[in-house]
């Protein structure tokens, strides 16, 4: 599992304006399985090991968009565990094949004309919690576990390490709030100015109070609740993305920096040069391609 993490910074030269602040993106593309979530997902099996919550032969089980089910699935497979991951038609095909070329067994929730909502996120919870009544599973429930976010701080020890000066914003989603939450940890021990910008979609606003009976196509966040990990006391601001505009992201950054993300990456690279150009130039931001482009080429996204 040493493959996990150490992942490229790199600095956007193309989409800032030369009225804007720096721009640099996390590469999450780079782990095994091309996604920020490998990090979580060997955090929260090691955490689950050490305290005897998971013991040879047992199996793994959680509700996922993909990313978080194919890192659990690849460790799983390296250590020997069984998966079995609840998901939904509303997230990309390729993230559901990825869980299942791993080994782990995949049940879906329908969504009607494959558009998330939060009730169908709440379907695969109450689905994942029927699961692990079972004898001998181990359910992560990723939205609970202080072992997501403790993940994350290594990413946030390499941010600092692969960037000079100081950080003035960093840019996140807030989907089961492990990634946002401990970066902020780490970044804001390491500097108290660091800004932390919170992103959730537009017609989902379940960080910022708003209404959540929306849809949306921003994989992974959007959830009806709050997560109970999700350190809100860290995040200064919240921004709200429809989804052209995190389309427009994904899209802008693959023609004209030659990075391929998904659609909340779209979400992550429009906010932060909004963000940028508030800022100025002489200011660092720092934002996160959250796993690699190739999982959504049958969406959308990309025609």
């Amino acid at each position: 599992m040493r493959a996990i993490g150490n992942t490229p910074l790199i600095k956007l030269n193309h989409l800032p304006g030369s009225d804007s602040a720096d721009v640099f993106v996390k590469w999450e593309g780079a782990n095994p399985t091309g996604s920020m979530k490998d990090r979580m997902a060997l955090s929260m099996i090691e955490g689950a090991e050490r305290r005897g919550d998971l013991k040879p032969g047992g199996c793994v089980v959680e509700y996922t968009g993909g990313s978080t089910g194919s890192s659990l699935a690849m460790v799983c497979a390296t250590r020997g565990y069984k998966a079995r991951f609840v998901s939904s038609n509303g997230f990309s095909e390729e993230k559901l094949q990825t869980m299942r070329a791993f080994g782990a067994e995949v049940e879906i929730i329908h969504a009607d004309g494959g558009i998330l909502t939060a009730d169908v996120i709440n379907r695969m919870i109450a689905r994942a919690k029927d699961l692990a009544d079972k004898p001998g599973t181990f359910w992560p429930d990723q939205v609970n576990n202080l072992d997501n976010k403790l993940g994350y701080h290594g990413m946030a020890r390499e941010i600092i390490s692969q960037i000079d000066g100081p950080i003035d914003e960093f840019v996140m989603a807030a989907g089961g709030g492990g990634c946002i939450s401990g970066n902020a940890e780490i970044l804001k021990d390491h500097n108290p100015k660091t800004r932390v910008i919170a992103i959730e979609p537009y017609h989902v606003r379940n960080i910022s109070g708003g209404d959540t009976s929306g849809s949306h196509k921003l994989e992974g966040i959007g959830l009806s609740f709050v997560p109970s990990i999700l350190r809100r006391d860290l995040i200064d601001h919240v921004v709200s993305v429809k989804d052209e505009d995190a389309y427009w992201g994904a899209r802008s950054l693959a023609r004209c920096e030659g990075l391929l993300g998904g659609i909340t990456s779209g979400a992550n690279i429009w906010t932060a040069l909004q963000r940028a150009r508030e800022l100025g130039p002489g200011k660092k931001i720092v934002t996160v391609v959250i796993d690699t482009g190739l999982r959504y080429l049958n969406n959308d996204l990309y025609r």
